[in-house]
């Protein structure tokens, strides 16, 4: 076998060792023991390398997952929607409006679920000179007024919340002040 027939052949005995024309050259020619070790470090470096690849996943998710997580973020949203519109249904709108008559806000009285009722009030210009901090108060209980909840609003006045009252109660009447302070800011 002449040697440049053997050096094309070199990386076959990295797989197969049974040769004997080729073995017996690599034996007595020093350039090819040196490339067939250089190849041999070579395929083991690979190997390794394709070893430590292999259990890893792609970092892009798969186009499966996207479209599972695109269903379950569908069914969620359809659920929630489902959900507002068997306990909400039609619900009853309130302005609320300062002393002097002007607008700062609506709500939406509806029903909730068996024991509540559900309120959301959308405000969008209640005075914020003295603070950004209300209480929302409802009315008549057989024991005064309630104290319904604490809400917050931006720089311009404007918040949207949800509060649960109790249904066994007929609300009629709904104010908001400033805490600590019983003067009335708006009622609806």
């Amino acid at each position: 076998m002449t040697h440049e027939q053997a050096s094309t052949r070199l990386p076959d005995l990295l797989e197969d060792r049974d040769d004997a024309a080729l073995l017996a050259h690599v034996r007595e020619c020093s350039d090819c023991q040196r490339q067939l070790f250089l190849l041999g470090r070579v395929d083991r470096l690979l190997r390794e390398r394709a070893a430590v690849r292999a259990p890893t996943r792609p970092r892009r998710p798969a186009a499966r997952r996207v479209l599972a997580a695109a269903a379950v973020v569908l069914v969620a949203a359809a659920t929630s929607l489902a959900l507002l519109a068997v306990q909400h249904g039609p619900g009853h709108e309130m302005m609320f409006r300062t002393a002097s008559g002007r607008p700062v806000g609506h709500a939406i009285m509806g029903h909730s679920d068996s024991g509540n009722d559900s309120l959301v009030l959308v405000a969008e210009a209640l005075p914020v000179t003295r603070g950004r901090a209300f209480v929302l108060w409802a009315g008549p209980t057989s024991r005064g007024p309630m104290l319904v909840g604490h809400f917050m609003v931006d720089r311009l006045g404007a918040c949207r919340v949800r509060f649960n009252l109790p249904a066994t109660h007929a609300w009629g009447h709904f104010w908001i002040t400033r805490p600590g302070l019983p003067t009335v800011v708006a009622s609806a």
